[in-house]
Formats: C-alpha cells, sequence, structure tokens
C-alpha cells in the first residue's frame, strides 16, 4: 500500500479494514485506537492548562503528544510487518531448498509481526498509567474524555495482545516466544485494575 495508512480519511481506513485484505488488520486498528485515545487525554490536559501553569500538566501534554505519535507510527508498521508475512506464505514449496527459504523468511517474519504489536501493547500500557496520572486535573466537563481515553487504551492493549500472541504461536525460536511472552505480561499485569480504578471515578462523577 503506497499511501500510509494515517494519511487515509477515517472512511477509506475503515474500508480498507472490512476488505478481504490481509492488511490492515487488527494490529492497526488496536495502535489507531490508541491514536485516539492518546489524543483525548491531551484535549483533557490542554483544557486543564488553561486554569494553571503548573509545569507537570505541560509535562504531562507533551508525553501523551509523543504517545500519539507513536500510535500513528505503529499503525503503518504493524500493517508492514504482517504484509511481510503474507508474502513470505506465497513463496513457492516446490523443492527442499525452497521449503528451507520459505520457512526462514516465515519464521522472520513472525517475529516481527510479533515485536510491533508488542510495541503497540507496550506503548498502550503507557498510555493507560498516563491517564490515570491525568485524573487528578481532569476539568468536571471533561472528566469522560479521560474516561474514553483510558478505555480506548485498554482496548488497544488488549488488540495488540492478541496479535502478539496469535503472532508468536507460530514462531518456532522457543527463547524468542519466552522473551516476548515475559513482556507482554508486564505489559498486561495490572492493566484492568488500573482500567477500572479510571473508569470507576469517572463514573462516580458523572453519576445520574
Amino acid at each position: 500500500m503506497a499511501e500510509r495508512l494515517v494519511d487515509r480519511t477515517l472512511r477509506a481506513f475503515s474500508d480498507d479494514l472490512a476488505s478481504d485484505a490481509p492488511v490492515p488488520g487488527g494490529g492497526s486498528a488496536s495502535a489507531h485506537a490508541g491514536a485516539m485515545g492518546a489524543a483525548l487525554a491531551a484535549m483533557v490536559a490542554r483544557i486543564a492548562s488553561k486554569k494553571t501553569t503548573d509545569a507537570a500538566l505541560a509535562d504531562h501534554i507533551t508525553e501523551v503528544d509523543h504517545l500519539r505519535a507513536d500510535f500513528l507510527r505503529l499503525v503503518d508498521d504493524d500493517a508492514a510487518a504482517y504484509a511481510s508475512v503474507a508474502e513470505a506464505m506465497k513463496l513457492p514449496r516446490a523443492t527442499d531448498d525452497d521449503k528451507r527459504a520459505r520457512t526462514e523468511r516465515l519464521q522472520a517474519a513472525l517475529l516481527a509481526a510479533s515485536r510491533v504489536p508488542l510495541e503497540i501493547a507496550k506503548t498502550s500500557r503507557r498510555l493507560l498509567d498516563a491517564c490515570a496520572r491525568g485524573l487528578a486535573s481532569a476539568p468536571a466537563a471533561a472528566v469522560s474524555d479521560i474516561g474514553v481515553a483510558a478505555l480506548m487504551a485498554d482496548t488497544a492493549l488488549r488488540g495488540a495482545a492478541m496479535n502478539v500472541i496469535i503472532n508468536l504461536a507460530s514462531v518456532k525460536d522457543a527463547g524468542q516466544v519466552k522473551a516476548l511472552s515475559e513482556d507482554l505480561d508486564r505489559a498486561l499485569d495490572g492493566a484492568e485494575a488500573k482500567r477500572k480504578k479510571i473508569t470507576d471515578f469517572v463514573e462516580s462523577r458523572i453519576a445520574r
């Protein structure tokens, strides 16, 4: 795909996801969810910054802006990584040499296609942590937005985790599988409790 996914309209990106093409898929969608969550977190912080000169809040805005940029990059990185898997799967298997070459290229592509969603997952966890820190300064009128940001971060994290797991299932290098799985476990550890703490707080503030 010559045009970057992040440069397409929302409708065009949705059409790409809905097609029968192997990319973009769940990894890119997860990164896109993360980018929207980071954008919301930045919006809430910018609204809050209008009433304070707190340097910590300025640093928070910079942090979530950087996370959003990372997510946008990862939308295309994930599509490129899985495109390499799809290409490797099409390689010929007529001879033993063909099979060997195909296996080597496919294994390398699967490893790369596991590492990219792992980066999405780790970036998502950083966003979830940032949302938790942003709760205290969230204005009453925008507190629901920080809740949505946290939900987007959690969705991005869990969606990316699924992509890591499905790709690692076909990776034959046990050492790499173990190392990447442990990295993923660290990103997931405590995430559900943190997301619930944020959304419980938001719901208590907006209760009817």
